[in-house]
């Protein structure tokens, strides 16, 4: 009877205690949840959309609230509840999968929510069938992408270069995006068609947005993990170099900001020498030459370098890499002849199309967020040493000779 009552009184501290390690999980993931819930997905303001607005706004197909409903997409609607449907009828039993989507996404709805910068006017049903949608909608296209066996003869979206391109510009908009960790929960929940493997989503998104891309895609997964926002933050992480190499400048006056031209560099006696790294914003003062790595250029060089711009100045409160970068490459390119000139060394793959591209983007940082400050006091000070370097090699000469007439 003893053992019996003590053998109770053990097993009632055990549920007292598993009830407390309970509550304090769920407190800790409450939190947690919270400190994970920052806006990243907001709208484009009007200073850089302004004339532009087909390099910001969609012109075939809606991801997410914000263009949702607008009548020139709604022809595209259809197929996505046609992919929808390929994508779950790969499942022996769709309904109990389908169930499932929508239980996990009714489980993520108030985070999703908060990726917003906007509240999103949408009852509950609505918002939860419109990320189930475009989620899967998203993963059927890459696996179709990415594997040209399931593909539907005919498919409008894969049919031709055109109507492909369209829609990988459409993916990449900041206003077109849904958060990827609802993309995730959707992928690890719907069926793998057998010929596309065990690529990971991380992979697939890489397959089908690769000219965009400049890293490996397993650096890249290795680097980052799934601490991803969406698919535009996905691309944006690629540019940034691995956190070993990172060596944030220090900070300049607004003074050190301003930097003379390629060929005035030139002229000056500044080396530039095409850099080696991997990543196109390790650009660096080294050996006595700056160092700016291969630019390669790519019909959506423009939408995304306008995307990342308005992200990283809208939604980030983080360092400033790609307008910073903008800044800085707009600043060396004023005409062809520099872009001619950087074609030269190497580091443009084309001229013109970079002259263009970065005249057609405004691009205005501060000094407190310039990533390249200590650089550009360095060239600054480099470009002095050289004219008095040139200026004293003028002079011995013009001594030199007229020594000889003597």
């Amino acid at each position: 009877m003893e053992l019996d009552l003590h053998g109770s009184q053990i097993r009632a501290s055990k549920a007292i205690a598993l009830e407390e390690h309970a509550s304090l999980v769920s407190s800790i993931n409450k939190n947690m949840s919270k400190a994970c819930d920052f806006v990243r997905i907001c709208k484009v303001s009007e200073e850089f959309y302004m004339e532009n607005e087909d390099k910001y706004f969609p012109t075939m197909v809606s991801i997410g609230p914000f263009h949702r409903g607008k009548e020139k997409l709604k022809a595209m609607e259809e197929r996505k509840w046609q992919y929808l449907n390929t994508l779950l009828s790969r499942a022996l039993n769709v309904e109990a999968r389908l169930g499932k989507c929508v239980e996990v996404l009714k489980g993520l709805e108030d985070r999703a929510r908060k990726c917003y910068l906007e509240e999103i006017c949408m009852k509950s049903d609505e918002f939860v069938e419109m990320m189930l949608l475009d989620g899967c909608f998203i993963i059927e296209l890459f696996h179709k992408s990415c594997c040209k066996e399931i593909r539907r003869r005919g498919d409008p979206f894969l049919a031709t270069y055109h109507v492909f391109f369209r829609l990988r510009h459409d993916l990449i908009l900041l206003e077109n995006q849904i958060p990827f960790f609802v993309l995730q929960h959707l992928f690890d929940l719907v069926p793998v068609p057998k010929q596309c493997g065990d690529y990971s989503l991380i992979e697939l998104a890489f397959r089908f947005f690769r000219k965009t891309i400049h890293e490996d895609p397993y650096d890249l997964q290795e680097k980052f993990g799934q601490d991803i926002h969406h698919l535009l933050d996905l691309i944006h992480q690629s540019f940034i170099p691995k956190p070993h190499n990172l060596r944030l400048q220090s900070k300049q006056p607004q003074s050190q900001m301003n930097i003379s031209t390629a060929t005035e560099l030139h002229k000056n006696e500044t080396k530039i020498k095409r850099g080696k790294s991997g990543s196109v914003l390790e650009v660096k003062f080294y050996k006595g030459a700056l160092r700016i790595p291969t630019l390669t250029h790519h019909d959506l060089m423009e939408t995304i370098f306008r995307n990342f711009i308005a992200m990283e100045n809208s939604c980030y409160d983080a360092t400033k890499y790609i307008t910073s970068y903008a800044f800085l490459m707009k600043s060396l390119i004023h005409t062809n002849e520099d872009a001619k000139f950087l074609h030269k060394k190497g580091i443009l793959d084309k001229d013109e199309e970079f002259v263009t591209l970065f005249n057609k983007i405004s691009v205005e940082v501060d000094a407190h967020n310039f990533y390249y400050g200590g650089l550009c006091e360095i060239i600054n000070t480099s470009a002095k040493v050289s004219k008095i370097v040139w200026f004293a090699r003028k002079v011995r000469k013009r001594v030199i000779r007229c020594l000889r007439q003597l």
